[in-house]
């Protein structure tokens, strides 16, 4: 069993997002997970802020959507949704993504984390 951890930081200055990938240089069983671990509201944390932190990709295909919709994400099938937050799967590249929803008065820290399980 190999352990890996990538820091994923959504700044206001640097746009509201980040994304890391760990690649297994090959495919291998995991359990992949993200955890926030600061969420500092610049101004007020209202209705318009929001936070979200995906397992967005395995090996390029999109983990399962679990929220669409409504004020802040996209219809059905986009990209901009809130996607699988833990997977267990088997692949070699595991793609986290973490943003911020109104980035203009929100930062965000969190850490993906993966564990292989062969």
């Amino acid at each position: 069993m190999d352990a890996f951890k990538v820091d994923l930081f959504a700044l206001k200055n640097e746009g509201g997002s980040a994304s890391a990938t760990i690649d297994l240089g090959r495919r291998r069983p995991f359990l992949a997970w993200g955890s926030v671990s600061m969420v500092d509201p610049l101004t007020d944390f209202d209705r318009d802020n929001a936070f979200a932190f995906d397992i967005f990709t395995v090996d390029g295909n999109l983990t399962a959507a679990r929220v669409s919709g409504g004020a802040h994400w996209g219809p059905p099938g986009s990209g901009n949704n809130v996607f699988d937050g833990a997977v267990r799967g088997f692949g070699r590249r595991v793609n986290f993504w973490l943003r911020t929803i109104h980035s203009a008065d929100l930062d965000t820290f969190g850490v993906g984390i993966l564990l292989t399980l062969d």
